[in-house]
């Protein structure tokens, strides 16, 4: 998958076979961008790796653009009897499929210890916040509306406001806010349509929102409009579940100047 844009995450490995580690490396370590599995593999290629143990600190990926192989599949190729995994990757689009490739073509799987995950997700922590958490007045975002509660902050600077999502089809999602409520700007299209975002219908604290459609939600002191450009849902067809998104922030200083320019004339 295209990495653009995202923070990498920190990946390394280590191959055991016989009680002895037989190789190790990281991620960019062989080529910049390669993955930890791969360059290590390719390094070993000369070596029978059948029924050795693989300890490596993300989950393997279960895809890349062609001609690439993902590393799971390099790992089954390579007839490894276990691996051991630090974190699932949080990118929606790989979360536990790499496990799930690994465990359908007869691998062993195994956790890090708790202490030794801690670790793993302290050393990736931005890697993580990406899927998660988004920073700025405006951006997109992509995440895996099944973790963490369904939830993703959108922090401007001026106020961190927490969305949330549930399923409700294959090209639509439930928005949810028991506190300050949502409102479906419905019809609007793009951001600069919306004038005032308080003008909406904040009555409910759910709303359905289709493809395309978007919602504000608010706090204190801020708003934030949230255009759904894309839904995954794998209980519909999809082969993972995601949410992907473009917002914009509003604070409430920037509605009262707008309100005093319009009163202005």
């Amino acid at each position: 998958m295209a990495e653009e844009g995202l923070v990498k995450p920190r990946v390394g490995v280590v191959v055991v076979k016989d009680g002895a580690v037989i190789g190790e490396s990281y991620r960019g370590e062989t080529g910049e961008g390669r993955h930890a599995e791969f360059g290590l593999l390719d390094r070993l290629k000369n070596q029978d790796l059948t029924g050795s143990t693989v300890y490596t600190t993300l989950e393997p990926c279960s895809r890349r653009n062609h001609p690439k192989v993902p590393c799971a599949q390099h790992l089954i190729d390579a007839r490894v009897r276990c691996v051991v995994i630090g974190m699932y990757d949080p990118n929606p689009v790989i979360f536990r499929q790499g496990w799930r490739m690994l465990r359908d073509a007869g691998v062993q799987l195994r956790n890090f210890t708790p202490s030794l995950r801690s670790e793993v997700r302290a050393d990736n922590a931005a890697f993580i916040d990406q899927y998660r958490l988004a920073m700025g007045m405006r951006g997109s975002a992509s995440f895996d509306y099944q973790q963490n509660g369904g939830r993703f902050l959108i922090n401007s600077g001026s106020g961190p406001i927490t969305t949330r999502w549930t399923q409700r089809g294959a090209t639509s999602i439930y928005a949810i806010d028991y506190d300050g409520h949502v409102a479906l700007a419905r019809y609007a299209q793009d951001f600069d349509e919306i004038d005032d975002p308080e003008a909406l219908d904040w009555s409910n604290y759910t709303v359905g929102v289709d493809v395309g459609e978007i919602v504000a939600f608010r706090s204190t002191e801020t708003y934030v409009l949230v255009r759904i450009t894309q839904v995954y849902a794998g209980e519909r067809g999809a082969d993972h579940t995601a949410l992907h998104f473009d917002y914009e922030t509003r604070t409430i200083r920037d509605r009262e100047q707008q309100a005093w320019k319009s009163g202005g004339g």
